[in-house]
């Protein structure tokens, strides 16, 4: 699921999302520009596209308490 795909999603169901993107455990400041220049990383490093839509559905239940971070491993709802 590309990374616009997921801000689509979430605006189409009215959902604020405070999301964080990881890589070997470094922060990525501009996922855009860092999915840009890693062509195809996103796709093939990242949860499948119907994993991301449940864990966004699953983040929109403690959205005002945590953030959700992703990783080529995965989700993590971190505590604000």
């Amino acid at each position: 699921m590309p990374i616009s795909t997921v801000f689509e999603y979430c605006q189409s169901i009215n959902a604020h999302l405070m999301l964080e993107y990881f890589y070997k455990g470094e922060k990525i400041d501009d996922p855009a520009l860092f999915f840009d220049l890693n062509q195809g990383l996103f796709e093939f490093a990242y949860p499948s596209p119907e994993e991301t839509q449940l864990m966004i559905d699953k983040y929109l239940l403690f959205s005002s308490t945590h953030k959700l971070v992703i990783s080529e491993y995965g989700f993590h709802l971190i505590h604000l």
